[in-house]
């Protein structure tokens, strides 16, 4: 009888690291700092595996936010808590988007040909998709993140975030 232990890219709580927040949480902390501010501080590591933050702008103000990205009052200090972590830059937030932990090291495949990589990260699909929707906002449907999955589809088939948008919008809104 074998014993099977289960391994995950991301730890289940977040440890006072970047690398252990998922790629999905910290997408969203990226967005709000592209709105609000160039850093972010997070509550110390404690109960919760996706922690509240408070994002800074250039000037100190601070705006928090709760685990689930909606805005979270500050307390009597002026931070979202007593015990927060070093601040964060947007690139380092970015690069923990683009380049997360690997879980355990894969086997190699032995076809003696290495294949080379023409596509883009997932990853790096997603935040280009999000770069081009929020530049583009504004006059794009209402309702255009009901295809959110077929636009990232068509950018791993090869097109840019512009040419899958207008793919969509062709589809189905013309």
């Amino acid at each position: 009888m074998g014993v099977y232990i289960l391994t995950t890219r991301r730890a289940k709580r977040w440890d006072g690291e970047l690398s252990s927040l998922s790629v999905e949480y910290l997408t969203e902390v990226a967005e709000k700092m592209q709105a609000y501010g160039q850093t972010v501080q997070f509550e110390f590591p404690g109960h919760a595996k996706t922690p509240i933050y408070q994002v800074i702008n250039h000037r100190g103000f601070k705006m928090g936010f709760d685990g689930k990205h909606l805005l979270h009052s500050l307390n009597e200090n002026g931070n979202v808590s007593d015990q927060l972590s070093a601040e964060f830059s947007l690139e380092q937030v970015q690069e923990a988007i683009l380049n997360p932990p690997s879980a355990a090291p894969r086997a190699r495949k032995s076809t003696g040909v290495r294949a080379r990589k023409t596509a883009v990260a997932p990853d790096q699909i997603e935040v280009d998709k999000y770069n081009y929707f929020r530049a583009n906002r504004d006059w794009l449907p209402d309702d255009i993140q009901y295809y959110a999955e077929d636009i990232s589809a068509l950018m791993r088939g090869g097109m840019t975030a512009e040419q899958a948008f207008a793919s969509i919008l062709d589809q189905h809104y013309e």
